[in-house]
């Protein structure tokens, strides 16, 4: 059987007595037991995190994710050991006491200016207040508390205090990076519903639709089966196809056209889909130059997978990686492979031409869920192919996760 088929057998949204199900107190556990295993281990006395993926990772508490990206109005403080404090709006904070992972929760006085207009200072000065008192039950002396992104003036306001501000995103990305059981089976319901709007989209396209109406239908499929946001809208025909990065517009797509996307999804439990796939608008036959293209991206993509174990350097994963054609170098995509979990997470592996300026090194472990990535354009080129694929790491190789096909009238 071919490996590149294979697919773990992923379990329905609803509860059934007869079949084992995710436990999302035991996956909330997990989660918060690596988030402070990996502080511990950077002498952090506590995190403030502001970021909505590191809060809902590290307790499990969502609420206004999107908003909170931009408007800080949520934050949480996790100790060393022990549960969490979650500083939320006034009111809105209650029920996160049932995730098991929270053991307080307070008002948030938010340095965000549209809360706290000139009042900004004297808002972060009683933050930063709460914060050191949280702090001085902390264990040792040496007080730093690593932040994910903070405002200005609270920063100021917490080192007027006599702390350190260290940086979180280090052990949150670390923490994140290796999957439990029960979060492998949160990211197969993501990834079954993004491809049920694939499905959709494939038997929706036709000459006449826009690319945003082709793209609405994955977004639509997604909020209806419980999903969250989309990263990103990347979805696009024809020459625009070339460069790749280019978000879906009122363009209208025409037969002959090449159509690619990249899901970019925050699906149902939070948990993130991220696979690529190009299809082709009929009636008619696909051009030798699109099967040239489309065939040498899928051919990209299997020899990549084939890297893929236990023990592979980062740096080992690029240099021996599938060599891009002098063509194709110059729009290549930012990464041959990626971390994937909530979001896009660490590791972000460089091409072997880029390794100098960004690339860093490590390596890939069992546990760890990747995306493969593909994307095929000629520099002045008339279109271009996206294909990416998300994986298991396993402890002797990978398992293939997304299982949507791929085009048998583009591969020929």
């Amino acid at each position: 059987m071919d490996k590149a088929r294979l697919s773990p057998k992923s379990r329905g949204r609803a509860i059934h007595d007869t079949e084992a199900q995710p436990d999302m107190g035991r996956l909330r556990a997990y989660r918060l037991d690596r988030v402070q295993a990996e502080m511990r281990a950077r002498d952090l006395s506590a995190l403030l995190l502001f970021d909505s993926v590191n809060i809902r990772y590290a307790s499990g508490s969502s609420n206004a994710q999107i908003f909170n990206f931009h408007t800080p109005s949520r934050a949480l403080f996790v100790p060393p050991d022990g549960k969490c404090v979650l500083f939320d709006q006034p009111g809105w904070g209650e029920t996160a006491f049932a995730l098991g992972t929270i053991g307080e929760v307070r008002d948030l006085p938010t340095a965000a200016y549209f809360y706290a207009g000139h009042r900004v200072t004297e808002q972060a000065r009683r933050f930063a207040d709460q914060i050191s008192e949280l702090l001085g039950t902390a264990p040792g002396n040496r007080k730093v508390l690593g932040v994910d992104r903070i405002e200005p003036a609270l920063a100021m306001a917490v080192q007027d205090c006599g702390l350190s501000l260290g940086y979180a995103q280090e052990p949150m990305e670390h923490a994140r990076a290796i999957k439990s059981e029960d979060e492998i089976s949160c990211i197969l319901a993501s990834i079954v519903v993004a491809e049920m709007g694939i499905a959709r989209m494939r038997k929706a396209l036709e000459p006449g639709l826009t690319e945003n109406e082709l793209f609405a239908i994955l977004h639509e499929t997604n909020i209806a089966a419980g999903g969250e946001w989309c990263e990103y809208r990347l979805l696009a025909s024809g020459g625009r196809t070339n460069p790749w990065g280019q978000e879906c517009s009122d363009k209208v797509i025409r037969a002959g056209e090449l159509v690619a996307f990249d899901t970019g999804m925050v699906g149902p439990f939070g948990y993130a889909t991220d696979m690529s796939r190009t299809l082709y608008c009929g009636p008619g036959r696909p051009s030798t130059e699109q099967r040239r293209l489309y065939r040498l991206a899928y051919e990209n993509i299997q020899y990549n997978l084939e890297l893929i174990r236990p023990g592979v350097s980062f740096r080992e994963f690029s240099d021996k990686g599938w060599k891009l054609p002098d063509e194709f170098v110059k729009n290549r995509y930012p990464t041959p492979a990626h971390g994937i979990g909530m979001t896009d997470e660490w590791p972000m592996i460089a091409y072997p031409q880029d390794w100098e300026a960004r690339g860093y090194d490590g390596v890939i472990e069992a546990g760890m869920t990747l995306s493969v990535e593909s994307y095929i354009g000629a520099d002045g080129g008339a279109e271009g192919v996206k294909l990416e694929e998300q994986v298991l790491v396993t402890p002797k190789g990978y398992q293939r996760l997304s299982a949507f096909p791929f085009e048998e009238e583009l591969l020929v």
